[in-house]
């Protein structure tokens, strides 16, 4: 696997952290603890996330699970950086769903937020995402890209590769 400066996680991804009790869940346990205290957090996701995460805790009158899910989505997370859904998020949003047809606006923000924490792969186990994501875009002599996301799944290989290279040799 490739070197990964940041991974961003798919609100999918924090539902299995926050719901699961499988083995994946366990190694994403890991990997949310393997951020050092002092460093700038490796993981990171969206504002959108909260709104995703909180239907399901809602309907059921969860309230341990929106507490959790609301702590977790606060700008000041040791462990998770969150993005804004700002004016930049939504037009290179735009721009990738005019680039990949069927993607979604809510899949689009989380890519477009995952590119503007340069991120380098994105975590999901949305299958309909491709394997790899690429923006490019100029507008009024103003070039931004082209950004690649390398697009990965949750399962016990490749979340075992990320945790040792998160390891310092």
């Amino acid at each position: 696997m490739e070197i990964i400066k940041r991974l961003y996680l798919d609100t999918n991804i924090l539902i299995a952290l926050g719901e699961g009790t499988d083995d994946i869940s366990n190694l994403l346990y890991s990997l949310v603890d393997s951020q050092a205290p002092d460093e700038q957090p490796f993981l990171c996701t969206s504002e959108l996330s909260l709104a995703e995460l909180l239907v399901r805790p809602y309907r059921e009158q969860d309230e341990t699970l929106i507490q959790l899910y609301d702590n977790w989505i606060q700008r000041q997370n040791p462990w998770v950086q969150v993005g804004p859904v700002d004016h930049q998020t939504l037009w290179y949003s735009a721009v990738l769903r005019a680039s990949y047809r069927s993607l979604k606006l809510p899949d689009a923000i989380h890519l477009a937020t995952a590119i503007g924490f340069e991120c380098s792969h994105f975590l999901t186990a949305d299958t309909r995402i491709q394997n790899r994501v690429e923006l490019f875009h100029e507008r009024r002599g103003i070039r931004r890209g082209p950004a690649v996301l390398d697009v990965v799944r949750p399962d016990a290989g490749t979340l075992k590769a990320i945790l040792e290279s998160r390891i310092p040799s």
